[in-house]
């Protein structure tokens, strides 16, 4: 049994990535992947760095990480999301900066592919834009399964003979039937988009073909307070509920 903890986005709130990684422990999983975006918009990016860090993640760039780089990546975001990166600078060791700013676009390893955006590598492509037709996305690349965060959104898609399929993907076990290919948005542990407050993560069953969402509880306030304290602009607090 091979068995991936994956999860994407937890944006420097250390409460909510701290609890992902409580429940991780009671699966034993073979190997963690972080999709991207460990910092960006949240309170506490070099104590979500350490963490992912200790842990043994296996972590791919994503556009906030991309954003630290220099002033041409910053430029790509609003205002709001450009004052968090800059105080996410100041937030952090000058190590923890390059080993943010040094994480590869894409993995591929055991018929699984992990981007933060959409495949192959990219880093900041949202696959919403393609959601009417999969088919040149799943094109791009050749594994069997690809997982991909970004959008903070809970989506499967599936493709078998030049036709893709958008399928829901909840919370519990999903069964990724043979002879197709999958990719999943793998939704976001730090900052929810789709009215849920939970932090969502799976665990992928590479030999049973089941991915396992989980939605896991966290202190919320304890966050909100954190980032009024730092000054973030109070959006990123409002989200949270």
């Amino acid at each position: 049994m091979t068995r991936f903890a994956i999860l994407s986005d937890p944006h420097a709130n250390f409460e909510a990535l701290n609890e992902v990684f409580k429940d991780i422990e009671t699966f034993g999983v073979d190997r963690i992947y972080c999709l991207g975006d460990v910092v960006g918009y949240g309170p506490e990016p070099q104590k979500c760095v350490d963490l992912v860090r200790e842990k043994g993640a296996k972590v791919v760039m994503g556009n906030h990480e991309q954003g630290l780089i220099n002033i041409h990546y910053l430029r790509r975001f609003n205002q709001p999301a450009m004052d968090a990166l800059r105080m996410t600078r100041e937030l952090v060791t000058e190590e923890t900066y390059q080993w943010l700013v040094t994480r590869p676009k894409a993995i591929a390893e055991d018929a699984c592919r992990f981007v933060h955006g959409s495949p192959p590598d990219s880093v900041n492509e949202y696959i919403w834009k393609h959601a009417e037709d999969m088919t040149p996305v799943f094109r791009r690349y050749t594994e069997e399964f690809c997982f991909v965060g970004h959008t903070h959104e809970l989506v499967r898609y599936s493709y078998r003979g030049g036709v893709s399929e958008k399928l829901p993907l909840p919370q519990g076990e999903t069964l990724l039937v043979p002879d197709m290919r999958h990719l999943l948005n793998m939704g976001s542990v730090g900052q929810p988009r789709d009215g849920d407050s939970h932090a969502k993560y799976g665990v992928f069953d590479l030999e049973a073909r089941t991915m396992h969402i989980r939605f896991v509880k966290y202190d919320i306030q304890k966050t909100v307070d954190l980032l009024k304290q730092h000054g973030f602009h109070s959006a990123f607090g409002d989200r949270l509920w």
